[in-house]
């Protein structure tokens, strides 16, 4: 573990510890439920493992069970945006799109409003096809949910998952409860987040998680964010709304 990994850990211990001070709570049945909802609920759709239960690797577990599991002052969940930095093939986008499911079909949001955004609507498509095949392997969620091409609908909340990009105007005039923002590290503008952020007024827990791997543009919302959640991370900034979970190598001197 890197470095701010290890950090994003002590942050955790430490709130554990003091975070009744500022109004925060640790709700273990709540992260249990969301983490337990990858296997007892979601299926794998490809390759040798098509059908397999979706069973979260640890440090998967503990940004599931993070995001779900602390609660503020009111009861309502207390990180709002979730940063997650990772390698590529790490499963990212899988376990987001699964987020996604879970907010959408076991979260208890009425009219919830849950998209997969990015630039393109090709990329935004990507993270809604594995929430769409995941759900539909799922007994539990396709005999529930109406699964199309562009939108899974729960009619029993009045509540949807559906891809959203920059291209037209498609990210306008959201109601966001979740949003899953993927690859920002290719995001030219901050528009994107922006937008989708500006979405989450008037819900009480919503939820925003941005993916990426490591850029190079040092002036690109996904470096702004980075830096952001390192300062959070470091405690020179303190965010009680801001999960970070930013995967790294250690500095020179502390591998050597």
């Amino acid at each position: 573990a890197g470095p701010l990994v290890r950090l994003a850990c002590k942050r955790h211990l430490a709130d554990l510890k003091g975070g009744k001070k500022r109004g925060l709570h640790w709700d273990r049945a709540a992260a249990a439920r969301a983490i337990n909802f990858f296997p007892d609920v979601l299926r794998l759709h490809e390759g040798e493992f098509a059908g397999a239960p979706f069973i979260l690797q640890p440090w998967q577990q503990f940004i599931v069970g993070s995001l779900f599991g602390w609660k503020g002052k009111d009861g309502a969940r207390r990180f709002q945006t979730g940063f997650i930095e990772a390698g590529k093939g790490s499963g990212k986008t899988p376990v987001v799109a699964g987020i996604g499911l879970y907010m959408l079909a076991a979260d208890g949001e009425q009219g919830a409003q849950c998209y997969a955004a990015a630039v393109a609507r090709a990329q935004a498509d990507l993270m809604f096809a594995d929430a769409a095949q995941m759900a539909r392997a799922s007994p539990a969620l396709s005999s529930r949910l109406e699964i199309l091409t562009s939108n899974i609908a729960d009619f029993s909340t009045g509540s949807y998952f559906r891809p959203i990009s920059s291209e037209g105007r498609s990210l306008d005039g959201k109601r966001v409860h979740f949003a899953g923002i993927d690859e920002i590290h290719e995001h030219r503008t901050d528009v994107v987040v922006r937008k989708v952020t500006a979405g989450i007024k008037g819900r009480r827990q919503p939820l925003v998680v941005e993916i990426t791997n490591s850029g190079v543009d040092r002036e690109s919302v996904c470096f702004q964010h980075h830096h952001y959640s390192e300062q959070v991370l470091r405690g020179v900034i303190e965010d009680d709304q801001w999960f970070a979970y930013v995967c790294g190598l250690d500095e020179k001197d502390d591998w050597r």
